[in-house]
């Protein structure tokens, strides 16, 4: 069935060489951001649709609560306990200019009518369409650390003051 939702896609910049690089670490860190990643899911409303590798896409009844997610996302993404041999690394390293810390996750959101439809094998839903696709090249457009977000998406926010980051 047709549906009107806000799309979000994630993935962390710079994974593969990440993993190429120091493996034991990014086992602990893919732990650290899969669980963010899913404690922010469950506040603030969202559906897990599908994870590939480490992207993620989700999905969320109002765009406030996709923003919301993201930026959340985000913040707990710089607090997290990385192991120290991730830390080293020039895209890990803290940032002042960002500030990031950690694993750097892309994020892009897109809303708009989608076609929802349950994966025969897994019984879940799946989402297919023009928002699917656009909300995926707004995560591949940003850097890690951002949350990047479409016209539509700002159209649809009634207080957009709250989401300007200080």
């Amino acid at each position: 069935p047709s549906e009107h939702a806000t799309l979000v896609f994630t993935d962390i910049q710079g994974s593969t060489r990440t993993w190429e690089v120091c493996p034991d670490a990014m086992r602990i860190a893919m732990a650290l951001h899969n669980t963010a990643m899913r404690e922010c899911l469950a506040e603030h409303g969202g559906y897990e649709v599908k994870t590939i590798g480490d992207a993620f896409m989700v999905a969320f009844e109002s765009a406030r609560s996709a923003v919301q997610f993201g930026l959340e996302v985000q913040e707990k993404l710089v607090y997290a306990s990385w192991p120290a041999e991730l830390l080293v690394m020039d895209h890990c390293k803290w940032d002042d200019e960002g500030p990031w810390c950690g694993l750097r996750v892309r994020v892009g959101v897109h809303c708009g009518e989608v076609d929802a439809q349950v994966n025969p094998l897994t019984g879940r839903y799946d989402y297919f369409g023009s928002v699917v696709n656009i909300a995926a090249r707004m995560e591949g457009a940003c850097v890690g650390g951002a949350v990047a977000v479409t016209e539509e998406v700002m159209e649809v926010l009634d207080d957009v003051a709250m989401f300007v980051c200080t």
